[in-house]
């Protein structure tokens, strides 16, 4: 497995685990109320998850299985991964300070940084992309 797709699922994992704590936290306080600022926590928890492990996740795993190139570098310009993977992650961690402080400008360059880093790496794996069989076997089997 290649040393991004090994962070990506890595800080996936870190954001699943901080996020499941406060999904518990959330959780707890709808039984038994604990604290008044529990519920400020929603939205980030949101974040957390679909962001920040969810997505990480899914671009850790598709940077590792889709086809490599025969040649050198196999798996691309890896350093639009590395500040995808950057993005990301400051992406997450503002836009989730920013939604659980009400801070709408930081929330706001944190979404465009996770935009710019979903940017970069469909920028990166495009040319990985092939279609099976490739153009050839398509036109056959529809005849």
């Amino acid at each position: 497995m290649p040393k991004l797709s090994v962070w990506l699922v890595r800080a996936s994992l870190i954001h699943l685990g901080i996020g499941f704590t406060v999904g518990a936290l959330l959780l707890w306080h709808k039984g038994m109320p604990i604290f008044d600022w529990a519920w400020q926590l929603l939205n980030p928890h949101l974040e957390l998850l679909v962001f920040g492990w969810t997505m990480q996740f899914v671009m850790g795993i598709a940077f590792w299985i889709l086809p490599r190139f025969s040649t050198e570098p196999r798996y691309g310009k890896a350093i639009f991964g590395w500040w995808s993977f950057g993005l990301l992650n400051s992406g997450v961690l503002l836009t989730a300070i920013g939604l659980w402080a009400a801070l709408l400008p930081i929330a706001i360059i944190g979404r465009l940084c996770t935009l710019s880093a979903v940017i970069l790496f469909a920028r990166l794996i495009w040319a990985r992309i092939k279609p099976l069989g490739g153009l050839a076997a398509s036109q056959q089997s529809s005849t």
